[in-house]
């Protein structure tokens, strides 16, 4: 529930000019905390430090090689559905 706050908090600064000034007096995280519970938000440490950690995470997926490689091709679980037939799959060669 004080992730959904965090987000919460975080869409009322972006949103209120006042709390967006008083947000970013904050120099460190315990002031940011108490001004979101000041305002009735019940955010904690650990709300701030998984964002954090997602944020980096989101970010990678975002620049990796991986994420364009699954978009391109997509995922087939059911051999059945493949697009490449046997009769016209490539053969080993014989020797």
């Amino acid at each position: 529930m004080s992730r959904e706050a965090l987000r919460d908090f975080l869409r009322a600064v972006e949103h209120h000019q006042g709390l967006r000034r008083d947000a970013a007096q904050c120099s460190d995280d315990d002031q940011l905390l108490a001004l979101a519970r000041r305002h009735g938000f019940n955010v904690i440490q650990r709300d701030l430090r998984d964002d954090a950690r997602e944020s980096a995470i989101t970010s990678w997926f975002e620049t990796s090689r991986i994420q364009r490689s699954f978009q391109s091709a997509p995922f087939q679980s059911n051999p059945s559905q493949s697009t490449v037939s046997q009769s016209t799959a490539p053969q080993p060669p014989k020797t």
